[in-house]
């Protein structure tokens, strides 16, 4: 798979309505805040680590969560 396709369907998935409903935009429509898959709590972006993985390049666990496993 090249470098193209792998941005396509990121770009698809940042359109899905679960990557949308997890997610809060400011009005420029700025990444604020992320809903933490382990607390379900909304939590700005300085809470995560970052994570090249993932879609919006942010872990999917918050930094408290990720350390108490």
């Amino acid at each position: 798979m090249n470098e193209e396709d792998k941005n396509k369907i990121k770009a698809y998935s940042k359109k899905t309505p679960l990557y949308l409903s997890r997610r809060k935009f400011n009005p420029q429509g700025v990444l604020v805040e992320v809903q933490c898959i382990s607390c379900k709590e909304f939590k700005s972006i300085d809470d995560y680590s970052k994570n090249k993985i993932e879609i919006d390049g942010i872990e999917i666990k918050c930094k408290r969560c990720k350390s108490s496993k």
